[in-house]
Formats: structure tokens, sequence, C-alpha cells
């Protein structure tokens, strides 16, 4: 039977904060009379989601122990902690739990991620962890909000050339890690021109107490400023599908002047002839006596017998046996050249002719 109280609450953190502190009240309800297990792993989500990582940590207390988002939850409970305080030690001990099922290998992937991440962090800049800057604040410390693609959300300090964690942050849950598309270094380099990513508000350095004000000032909030908060909503969605619509624009750029390169490569250089000889040299076949006589090196008034002989001189200095073990290049040339050669004799001697008019009599 499905449990009212957690249909009621829906899925958990939801966006806002009064929406969230619904879920609370909500989830609460359901861990006292309901199904308590079940309950507890979305509260600690809200509650994590509210940066109230102690609260979520005792609502866990009655979650199954079995179930991987419950595992997840514990690890962002204790990184979101002051100092982030027993986190390798979480995250170390939710990393050898069995991963089968759909769900624990996602939360697998997932905690695979936060350590590339954490690492990447420590000083690795060069490792495959992707994040995104969220906000940015000057005051009373400069920190800046980050988005790991392990949907886990991170408070640094900057440097000029590397960060230091403070703690986890408040995390809108899964889809956060779909905004993470940057190395840290680039990170780093964004942070330095001023970039405050979509300027969401950046935590402290140490998470508010839970208090009952807190969240019944939530639920009282007034239809302007849920509006309010509904607009910012589209225009995030708005900004996002602006970007994606962006990128696909550049890939697609990218691709056709690949596609345009390719072509005009094969127009210049064009394939070399089957069983990798190379083309032939462009030497230009002669088509009047002038061309033939010049190619041979003889005036245009030459006796036969001087064609011959000059012919003969020529095309023995381009015979494929004195170019056999040349440059491919060299050996296309010289056929070229002796084509070249066979013509302009035959252009001088009147060869031509009369093979036209044989093959014409036969």
């Amino acid at each position: 039977m499905v449990d009212p109280f957690i249909a009621a609450a829906g899925p958990a953190p939801a966006r806002g904060a009064e929406h969230r502190w619904r879920q609370v009240a909500l989830l609460s309800a359901s861990s006292a009379v309901g199904d308590a297990p079940r309950a507890a792993t979305a509260l600690a989500a809200t509650l994590l989601a509210l940066d109230h990582p102690a609260a979520a940590a005792a609502a866990l207390e009655r979650a199954d122990p079995a179930d991987a988002w419950a595992r997840w939850y514990g690890v962002i409970a204790a990184g979101q902690a002051i100092g982030a305080a027993g986190l390798a030690e979480a995250l170390a001990a939710a990393r050898e739990a069995p991963s089968s099922g759909p769900d624990a290998r996602e939360v697998a992937r997932r905690l695979d991620d936060l350590a590339d991440e954490l690492a990447s962090l420590s000083g690795d800049l060069e490792g495959a962890a992707r994040f995104a800057v969220l906000g940015h604040r000057a005051r009373p410390r400069r920190r800046v909000l980050l988005a790991g693609r392990s949907s886990a959300a991170f408070l640094i300090e900057p440097g000029w050339e590397s960060v230091r964690l403070v703690r986890l942050g408040p995390s809108e849950g899964p889809a956060l890690g779909n905004r993470a598309h940057l190395g840290l270094t680039e990170v780093i380099a964004a942070i330095r021109r001023g970039d405050a990513g979509p300027g969401w508000d950046v935590p402290g350095d140490e998470p508010h107490p839970l208090e009952p004000e807190t969240m019944l000032g939530a639920l009282r909030e007034d239809p302007a400023a849920r509006d309010r908060r509904l607009v910012r909503l589209a225009e995030e969605v708005a900004e996002e599908r602006e970007r994606l619509a962006a990128e696909r624009a550049a890939l697609a750029e990218e691709r056709a002047m690949i596609a345009a390169e390719r072509s005009r490569r094969r127009r210049v250089r064009p394939a070399p002839p089957p069983g990798g000889a190379q083309p032939a040299g462009r030497v230009p076949v002669p088509r009047s006596a002038d061309e033939a006589a010049a190619l041979l090196g003889l005036g245009a008034d030459a006796a036969p017998d001087e064609v011959d002989r000059a012919y003969r001189d020529q095309v023995i200095r381009c015979h494929p046996d004195r170019v056999a073990g040349l440059h491919p290049a060299i050996r296309g040339q010289a056929e070229g050249l002796t084509v070249a050669l066979n013509a302009a004799r035959d252009l001088l001697l009147g060869r031509a002719p009369r093979r036209r008019a044989q093959r014409a009599g036969g």
C-alpha cells in the first residue's frame, strides 16, 4: 500500500524552500505513523537540501541499512557537516558496500564520481572530474559554490591556482550533476574572471541549526514570493535551454568546418592510385612543333636524324632502370617526361598522323 504522506510529499528534494519544508512535515508524519524506513531516506534528502546535515543524519538512523540511497545521503550528511568531518571515512565505507541492482549501481557511480571530485579539489587539477560554478560571494569570506557530476555541491575557498574544500553544500538532487562540464582548471579560470554562474545563494561555512520558526515561516510564504521563485525557475530553465542550443549550434558549426576541410583536402591532394603507386609527374605534352623542338633541345628546322639522336639521348636518362630505386615522386616525373619525349619525337617526325591514317584505313 502506498503511504499517503510519502505520495503527497512527492520526489525529494522539491524545488524551493517552502515546498521542501512541506515535504519535511509530510515525511516526518510518515516516519512517525507510516512507512518509516522509506520516509526516513526521503526526509534526509530534503533536510540536506535545506542544509541541515545533523537532522538528516538523525533521520537516516531510521532508514533501511540495505537502501543504497540511504548510504549516499549518509555520505553527503558527513560532508555537509562543519569542516566535512568524517567525509573520507563515510565515502570509503559506502564504496565498499555491494552494488547489485539499478539503484545500488547508480549510487556506486555517484560515489566514484564524488571520489574523483574530492581528489581534484585536493590538487589533481588534470583529473577526470567535472564541475560547474553555481554562485559566488565575497564577504565575510570569499567562497564559491560548485556542482559536481556526482550531483554533490561543494563550498570552496578559491585561490589563484588551487581551491580548498570547506564542506559540502546543499544540493538540489540528481539533476544538479547535469550542469557539470568544466575541469577544475577551467573552473579556476572562470572564478578569476568573476563568473558567478546562475548566481545561487552561497551557504555559510557552518550549517544552520534546525528551528521550527524557519519551517513555519517558509510554509507561510506569501503568493508574491512564490510567484517570484517560479519566475526565477522559469528563467533558469530558459537559460539552460539557450545554453544547450548554443552548444548544439557550436557543434554543428564545428562539424561543418571539419567536413569542409576534408572536402578541400580531397580536392587539393588526390588519393594515390591503387597499389600504392604515386601519380605520374605532370610534364606538359607538347602540342606544336615549336614546343616539341624546345623539349628536345633542337631548332624548329632540325633534320629527322637529329630528332632521333636528341630523343635517344634524353629518353635514356629517364629509363625505368635508372630511376627504379629512387623516390616514387621521381619515378613518376620520369614516366611523365618519357611520355612527353615520345610525343615530341612523333610530332616532329610526323608519326602521329601516319598512325591515325593506319587506324582509319584498317
